[in-house]
C-alpha cells in the first residue's frame, strides 16, 4: 500500500514520525514531522506554549516557555497596610522587585459579557459611532495660550498650550485629571491626519450620585484654532431584563466619581486609572448619541429616550484589569504609556501626600490587541521603581529615564522631575501650578499635563530633557 501519513505506521525516509492521529498538539503533527519548538503548534507535554516566532518580548519566549519574569521578591518590605523601602532619600530614585505586585486580567468571558452589554446599549440607542466621527461635532473652543502665572514659571521653556473656554476654565465641580493623546493611541501619532490630546475629568461634588467621570477630545492640528468635546464616561448595566447605563463611580464605599488620574489611548480602548481597583477599559468605537442633552438630571434608558447628564456622547467601559488578592497594595492614581520599552508598558503612578513611598510599576502591553499582556489570566510587572518624591500627580518614562510630576513642590508650583534608577538626586524642571498627569507626544518631544485647579486649568507641554548623567 502507498504510504500515508496518519496511518500510524513511520514509513522511513518518507516521514519522521506517525502516530496516527490527526493531532497537532502531541510530539508528532499531522504533516508527520516531529514537533519543532517554534513550529506554532503547542505540543502539549512538550511545550508551554508556542507562537511561531523569534520574538522574546510578547507572551511565549522563543524556548516556548511562559514569559513570567517573576520568581522570587526582595528589597520591598510588605505588610497587609504598609510598604516602605528602608532607607530610601527624597530624590534619589531606586529600583525595587516588582514581583510584589499582580494583576488580573478580565477573563474570556468577562470581555466576552463586557462586550455583548455594550452591543446590547448601542442596540437600545440606535448605533454607534467611533471616536473618529467625533472630531466632526466638536462644539466648544478653545485658545492657545496659557495664564500669566504659569506662562512666568515656564518663562525658561519653549512651551506650548491651551486654555479651556471660559466656562470650562473657572467651573468648580469638574476638575481634570489625565491627559493622554494621539501619540500613544497611533505608532504614527496621528488619528486620520489630526494631532488630538484627550483630557479625563471627575465630577467634584458632594451630591450622590455622581455624574462620575468625563473625557475631551482636543484636536490640535490647527494650535491656533483649537477646539474639543466633552464626552462622558460611563457603566452599562442590567436593569431587569433591559439594558441601562449610569455614570463611571467607584465601586465602593460612597460611590464617588471615578477620579480617572490617569488615562492611556491605545486605540481601540481608552485605560483609565481606577485608585483602588486597578485600570478600567472603555471602547472608542463604540461611542453613542444620545437622544436628549436638556435635563442634566437624568442619565439611562428611559424606552426610547436616552440621556447623560446634557452629554450628547457617551463612552462605555468594557472590562477591567484588577490588582491581584496576592498583589502588595498598589495605587494606580495615575498611568502613561512607554513605547520605548520591550515590551512596552503602561507605567503606573502612586500618589502619596507625606512621605515619598510612592512606587511606579509597569505592565506589560500587546500592542496586536492594545491589552495588557496577560500569561494565563495574570500580568507580572516588568519592572518597579520608588519615586523618591512626595504629591506624585503623574509619571511616564523613556529609553529607561523617568519623569515624575509632583504637586505643591515649590510654594504654589509643581515640579517636573528627571531622573533615572540610583542617580544621585533627580533633575528639576519648573512645572505649573496644579500639576496633573503627564503624556508624552514622541512627534513633537513634548511632555503634557492639563492643570487642574479652576482659573489656572492650562493644558502645556514643554520640550522632554533628559536627566543629566552622573
Amino acid at each position: 500500500e502507498v504510504a500515508q501519513c496518519g496511518d500510524g505506521y513511520r514509513h522511513e525516509g518518507v516521514e519522521a514520525c506517525d502516530d496516527g492521529n490527526d493531532s497537532n498538539e502531541d510530539g508528532c503533527t499531522n504533516e508527520c514531522e516531529v514537533a519543532q519548538c517554534g513550529d506554532g503548534h503547542l505540543h502539549v507535554g512538550v511545550e508551554a506554549c508556542d507562537d511561531g516566532n523569534d520574538n522574546n518580548s510578547d507572551r511565549c519566549l522563543t524556548s516556548c516557555e511562559w514569559n513570567l519574569p517573576c520568581e522570587q521578591n526582595v528589597a520591598l518590605t510588605c505588610g497587609s497596610q504598609e510598604y516602605w523601602y528602608p532607607g530610601l532619600q527624597e530624590h534619589r530614585m531606586v529600583s525595587v522587585d516588582a514581583c510584589h505586585f499582580q494583576l488580573d486580567a478580565p477573563t474570556d468571558e468577562e470581555w466576552t459579557s463586557g462586550s455583548d452589554l455594550v452591543d446590547r446599549l448601542v442596540t437600545a440607542v440606535g448605533g454607534s459611532i467611533e471616536i473618529s466621527d467625533v472630531f466632526d461635532d466638536l462644539n466648544r473652543s478653545g485658545r492657545r495660550g496659557i495664564t500669566n502665572l504659569n506662562a512666568t514659571r515656564l518663562e525658561n521653556h519653549n512651551y506650548l498650550g491651551f486654555a479651556w473656554n471660559s466656562g470650562d476654565m473657572d467651573v468648580s465641580y469638574w476638575y481634570p485629571q489625565g491627559i493622554t493623546g494621539t501619540g500613544d493611541a497611533f505608532a504614527n501619532g496621528f488619528i486620520e491626519d489630526r494631532r488630538a490630546l484627550i483630557v479625563s475629568w471627575y465630577h467634584k461634588t458632594e451630591d450622590r450620585p455622581t455624574k462620575g467621570a468625563r473625557i475631551s477630545l482636543f484636536d490640535l492640528t490647527d494650535v491656533d484654532q483649537p477646539r474639543y468635546r466633552h464626552l462622558l464616561l460611563v457603566t452599562p448595566k442590567e436593569n431587569g431584563s433591559n439594558i441601562d447605563f449610569g455614570p463611571a463611580e467607584y465601586e465602593h464605599g460612597d460611590r464617588d466619581a471615578l477620579h480617572a488620574g490617569g488615562i492611556v489611548w491605545l486605540h481601540p480602548y481608552l485605560y483609565v486609572a481606577d485608585t483602588f481597583v486597578g485600570m478600567r477599559v472603555f471602547d472608542l468605537t463604540r461611542i453613542m448619541r444620545m437622544s436628549h442633552t436638556n435635563e442634566k438630571s437624568r442619565i439611562g434608558v428611559d424606552g426610547a429616550r436616552t440621556d447623560a447628564h446634557g452629554y450628547q456622547y457617551i463612552v462605555p467601559q468594557v472590562a477591567t484589569y484588577r490588582l491581584s488578592e496576592s498583589s502588595c497594595p498598589l495605587k494606580f492614581s495615575a498611568i502613561a504609556l512607554d513605547r520605548s520599552s520591550s515590551p512596552p508598558t503602561i507605567l503606573s503612578a502612586e500618589y502619596r501626600r507625606s512621605d515619598i513611598q510612592a512606587r511606579l510599576v509597569h505592565w506589560p502591553v500587546d500592542l496586536a490587541t492594545a491589552k495588557l499582556m496577560d500569561v494565563q489570566g495574570v500580568i507580572q510587572p516588568r519592572g518597579a521603581v520608588m519615586a523618591a518624591q512626595t504629591k506624585v500627580q503623574g509619571a511616564t518614562s523613556l529609553n529607561g529615564d523617568y519623569y515624575i510630576s509632583s504637586s505643591s513642590q515649590y510654594q504654589q508650583f509643581g515640579r517636573l522631575y528627571r531622573t533615572y534608577p540610583w542617580r544621585s538626586e533627580s533633575n528639576i524642571s519648573a512645572w505649573v501650578y496644579g500639576c496633573e498627569d503627564l503624556y508624552y507626544e514622541p512627534r513633537s518631544n513634548l511632555i503634557w499635563t492639563a492643570a487642574e485647579f479652576p482659573d489656572f486649568r492650562d493644558i502645556v507641554g514643554i520640550p522632554l530633557r533628559t536627566p543629566e548623567v552622573d
